[in-house]
């Protein structure tokens, strides 16, 4: 999914348009996330959409504070920096049913095994490490109870199959080959020393969605993430009653 967004945006070649590729991407996800579906957020932003401010600035330039301050967000949510912190507060926070981002409780696990050595006595026996085990159990525990609950969204099983067909890397050897494309995309529609290049319109204009059109079909205020700082997180919850509010206003 995360190389599909990325292929899509850097193949669309006229400007305005790949800023709404962008946007609808970027809205996708910001309604993924109101629906607690942390899988869905990551495939995108950090598939397709977190290294446009250093791949196309001008393109990151023109997305809209709301969509900027979202992107930063997850990425806060999900950097390395702080350990995936502020994501697994989230992840906590939100009531069942969620949709976690699995691989990086894989990740964890495997940390958890690299930080509790095996007990070797001088005689050569090994002992169990009950603590490591302790830890490891607990947080399968806890990947369970997601499980244990079934996500409450009645599935769209035409959009399932779709993506399902989704093959980005279709016609190219390999991943390195598919990457090298992608870069030799990004210098051809935004030359890193120089504006980006004109391009004719493929679809017409009166055919977009305006964010507006997508702010109100998701019912996401334009000012939902600006409260946002780089280290907050909030509910759900109250995401959802400043929406109904600004809706209602």
């Amino acid at each position: 999914l995360g190389f599909w967004c990325k292929r899509s945006i850097l193949e669309t070649s006229n400007f305005e348009e790949r800023i709404a590729v962008a946007e609808r991407f970027i809205q996708i996800a910001i309604r993924a996330y109101q629906k607690k579906n942390f899988a869905g957020v990551f495939a995108i932003i950090f598939g397709g959409i977190i290294d446009l401010e250093k791949s196309l600035p001008h393109t990151w330039d023109r997305l809209s504070k709301q969509s900027r301050t979202f992107v930063t967000l997850v990425d806060d949510m999900l950097g390395e920096d702080s350990h995936f912190k502020l994501y697994f507060e989230k992840l906590r926070q939100s009531p069942l049913p969620v949709v976690p981002f699995i691989a990086n409780n894989q990740t964890r696990i495997a940390q958890m095994k690299e930080k509790h050595n095996v007990i070797v006595l001088p005689t050569g026996e090994t002992l169990i490490n009950f603590r490591k085990f302790q830890q490891i159990g607990e947080h399968l525990c806890e990947i369970q109870q997601y499980q244990n609950m079934p996500y409450d969204i009645a599935p769209n099983y035409d959009i399932q199959r779709e993506l399902k067909r989704l093959n980005p890397m279709k016609g190219f050897q390999d991943e390195n080959t598919f990457q090298n494309y992608l870069v030799t995309r990004k210098e051809y529609i935004e030359p890193g020393d120089s504006s980006p290049r004109v391009f004719a319109i493929r679809r017409p204009t009166h055919t977009w969605r305006s964010q507006s059109r997508v702010s109100r079909l998701f019912m996401i205020p334009s000012t939902s993430f600006n409260s946002h700082s780089r280290t907050a997180s909030q509910s759900d919850e109250h995401h959802q009653q400043k929406s109904n509010t600004d809706l209602i206003t």
